[in-house]
Parts: C-alpha cells; sequence; structure tokens
C-alpha cells in the first residue's frame, strides 16, 4: 500500500494533536488518541489516492468541504472515547501494523538517527556494524573473550530501544520536510483500516488469474483505491476491534467486496493509458528499493525486505559483537 495512501488520514492527525492541546493535563492523560483518530476516521468519507494530482484533489476537497465535519467527529471522538487499560493488553498485531514506513521508524530507533531516511539507512548500517567491531576489538589484548563479546554485545543494545513505531512530527520542519512528514504521517499511532490488507488480498489474486498482458494493463494501487474509496472505512485499535471488524466483513461485506474489487478492474482495465506523477512522497519509495538492494550485499543475504531488514540487521550486529577481532589487523579471529 505504499503507492496507495488515504489522503484524509492526515488531516485527521492534525485535527486531534490540535484539539487535545486545548485539554488539560488530567484530561488529556484520559485520551488515547489513537482511538479519536480511527473514532473519526470511521465516520468520514475514505480518500484514496495513487497519483500526486489525486492526492491534491482529496486534499483541496477535504479541506474545503469536510473541514467541520473533520473538526466535529475529532471533537465527539475527545469527548466519547476514553483511554481503556484493559484495551492496551489487547494491540493490533504487529503484522496488521507493517508498512514501510513503520520499518523505517524501526530503524531510527535501532541505529539512533531520528532524521534517518531510507537513502541514509545503508551507510548507517555500516556505522553501526564498524562501531561494533571497534569495540569488539577494544582491548582484546587485555580482556576475557567472554568479557570483549559482553562490551559488545552492551554497546549493540545501548543502541537498540523499544520496537514501538512513532514518529514525531516537528512543528518547526520547513516546507521542504512536508513530504516527508505526509510519509510518515500515522507511525506515532496505532490503527489501521482492516480492509487494506482484505482488499489487497483479493486484488492480488484477481491479478494471478490474468494474463501476463492485462496484467501489463493494470496499475494494482489505482485498482485498491477504487475500491477502498468505495467501501466504509474500517479502522480498528485493538485486536478485539480487528476480531470484531472481520466478522462484520465476513457474514456482511464479503461479496460486496468482492464485486467492488471485480469493478474496479473493468474500470481500471478500461481508463486511458496516462502518464501521471506518483504520490508526492513516492521518492522515498524509490529510495527504500535503492537501500534495500545496497542492504543485500552489506548483509550478505538476498532476500532482504522491508518486512524482515530490521531482523536481519539486529541478526548482523549481534553476529559482529560475538565475533572477536585482532585489535592489531581488525580481522576476524577464528
Amino acid at each position: 500500500m505504499g503507492n496507495c495512501r488515504n489522503a484524509i488520514e492526515e488531516l485527521v492527525i492534525a485535527e486531534a494533536e490540535t484539539q487535545i492541546q486545548r485539554l488539560g493535563p488530567q484530561a488529556r492523560e484520559r485520551v488515547d488518541l489513537s482511538e479519536v483518530i480511527a473514532y473519526a476516521l470511521n465516520r468520514l468519507p475514505p480518500m484514496y489516492a495513487t497519483t500526486h494530482r489525486g492526492w491534491t484533489q482529496q486534499r483541496q476537497r477535504a479541506s474545503s468541504e469536510l473541514a467541520n465535519q473533520i473538526s466535529a467527529v475529532v471533537r465527539n471522538g475527545l469527548l466519547g472515547v476514553q483511554r481503556d487499560t484493559l484495551r492496551q493488553l489487547d494491540p493490533l498485531p504487529n503484522h496488521e501494523l507493517a508498512s514501510q514506513t513503520r520499518t523505517l521508524v524501526r530503524l531510527q530507533q535501532l541505529l539512533k538517527r531520528k532524521d534517518l531516511k531510507w537513502k541514509d539507512v545503508p551507510g548507517a548500517v555500516n556505522e553501526a556494524l564498524m562501531d561494533v567491531r571497534y569495540q569488539g576489538s577494544l582491548g582484546s589484548s587485555y580482556l576475557s573473550l567472554d568479557r570483549r563479546n559482553a562490551v559488545s554485545a552492551k554497546s549493540y543494545l545501548k543502541r537498540k530501544t523499544t520496537q514501538e513505531t512513532s514518529f514525531v512530527r516537528s512543528p518547526t520542519a520547513g516546507n521542504e520536510d512536508q513530504d516527508f512528514e505526509s510519509y510518515m504521517s500515522g507511525t506515532a499511532y496505532r490503527y489501521s483500516n482492516i480492509l487494506e490488507n482484505l482488499v489487497t488480498a483479493i486484488a492480488e489474486r484477481r491479478m494471478e488469474r490474468l494474463s501476463p498482458e492485462l496484467q501489463a494493463q493494470i496499475n494494482l494501487d489505482e485498482v485498491l483505491a477504487y475500491a477502498l474509496n468505495r467501501l466504509p472505512p474500517m479502522y480498528a485499535t485493538s485486536n478485539r476491534g480487528l476480531k470484531q471488524l472481520r466478522q462484520q466483513v465476513k457474514t456482511e461485506m464479503t461479496n460486496e467486496m468482492m464485486s467492488i474489487v471485480k469493478q474496479a478492474f473493468v474500470k481500471v482495465a478500461q481508463a486511458p493509458a496516462r502518464v501521471l506523477s506518483p504520490l508526492p512522497f513516492e521518492r522515498y519509495n524509490l529510495e527504500q528499493d535503492e537501500s534495500l538492494e545496497k542492504l543485500k550485499v552489506i548483509l550478505k543475504r538476498d532476500d532482504v525486505t522491508w518486512r524482515n531488514v530490521v531482523e536481519l540487521i539486529e541478526e548482523a550486529i549481534l553476529k559482529k559483537a560475538s565475533t572477536p577481532t585482532n585489535i592489531w589487523t581488525g580481522d576476524h579471529i577464528p
């Protein structure tokens, strides 16, 4: 879903963050902003876009036609949604939240670089591996092997922070950072439109049944945007909510969802071929692809993807930390 995004999400998040600041400290503590955002998004029309033009049009429409409605549903969410301590013990599963942007946040935390972008990741990984290597060789002439390994591992662990994903928007960011903030929008909160994964799975299965010639004519992201814009949003913030919504989809919406996806394929296939600019933050997806290719070389792995890259980097750092090196040459000691 990297090239298909709901343009109204960022506006809802900004409104929620603005309104919560008007509450007193005690009131703010009782509010789970993820719940408020999901509450609002479930009461607003979806506005998925796949191109720069579509993104701009959707945001302009939301700002001009829906501004009052956005403000009202967020306000109602702040009044009606209270923090549920029991629900916090039942969070959405990580696979439901998995995305390229949340992976980048995890890399920012792992590599201790809050400003890290995809293009910076290979260099940061090299630095981390060199740092662990240096720590492992430092004082190797007088430290035992176990002690050296402990020092190296400790250096690594100091770098590693919680796996909880979050991106804090900068109030002083300039215009040049707005695209990056749009790209990272939502990663500070735990919510998900469960229909995104369901519609994607249906569309991908349908795409596989098409001939190669037809597949070449269809942009899957446009299929997803068409379908999601014609289905009611179903945002969840907890595992219990996820299960309830999935059951609702199973009993009430399966046929409708299948029909809309089928209709989306027909519409996209019949649409005239157009050369349109991608989403304004598409360059970060391109940087991601380039960085992953470089990381395959650095990590000596051909299976590096955005889904497993954090775990593979952690594995490489731990392996480097546990391998003794010669202080004079820097070579690994067999």
